[in-house]
């Protein structure tokens, strides 16, 4: 290999079979290499969904969730109390309590909507 001569007719068989064998081999990992993406493919696939899942019940899971609706409510007055210290309170600004408070969630807007102390 590491010449410009010829090679002998003993040789040529040999690289004959070297370059087939090689040929088999590179086919043969081209197979695995086809079955390995389809695998890695399965595995992010699968990945991705049990990512979704942990997401999903990390939400259901929140601490949040778990404030009694009594608390939240006191919560929403001391938003309302504390953005309108010096002035009079803007029920109409959208972007302020108590409108705002309604944006968070169905329970959220349920329970400011029906507070009447919010508006």
């Amino acid at each position: 290999l590491h010449q410009n001569h010829p090679p002998l007719d003993v040789e040529l068989s040999e690289f004959r079979k070297v370059t087939e064998n090689t040929r088999s081999a590179l086919e043969d990992l081209d197979s695995k290499i086809v079955q390995a993406q389809g695998l890695l493919e399965n595995l992010l696939s699968a990945r991705q969904q049990a990512q979704s899942r942990l997401e999903e019940t990390k939400l259901i899971l929140h601490p949040m969730r778990s404030i009694p609706n009594e608390l939240l409510v006191e919560i929403f007055g001391h938003c309302i109390l504390k953005e309108y210290d010096d002035k009079a309170p803007d029920s109409l600004d959208p972007r302020a309590a108590p409108w705002l408070l309604t944006r968070v969630s169905r329970r959220w807007r349920e329970l400011a909507v029906n507070f009447p102390q919010l508006w």
